[in-house]
């Protein structure tokens, strides 16, 4: 689970993928509606953040707790020494 962060909630990604996202929180906004967030992703020890914005698809009511998912519209890493460089960590092909 991935720590999301959205305004002054706080949530915990379940699903994460290229273009969307599905996280738990105290509480949703409107279906349909547009939402910022972050989630904190750790990558080769170093902890990144990740700038998302998109659009509530679905909202889920279980235990107390909402899932919101989400279709990325735009996502990005502040800070440009953030970004990882594609493949570093793949090893070269052989044939």
């Amino acid at each position: 689970m991935l720590p999301v962060k959205m305004g002054t909630l706080d949530g915990l990604a379940r699903n994460l993928s290229a273009t969307g996202i599905y996280f738990e929180t105290e509480a949703a906004p409107a279906l349909g509606s547009h939402v910022c967030f972050a989630v904190e992703l750790t990558v080769r020890g170093q902890k990144l953040k990740l700038m998302c914005d998109g659009k509530v698809l679905r909202i889920d009511y279980r235990n107390g707790v909402q899932g919101l998912a989400a279709k990325f519209d735009n996502s990005f890493f502040p800070n440009p020494a953030e970004v990882i460089e594609v493949g570093a960590a793949w090893p070269p092909h052989t044939h």
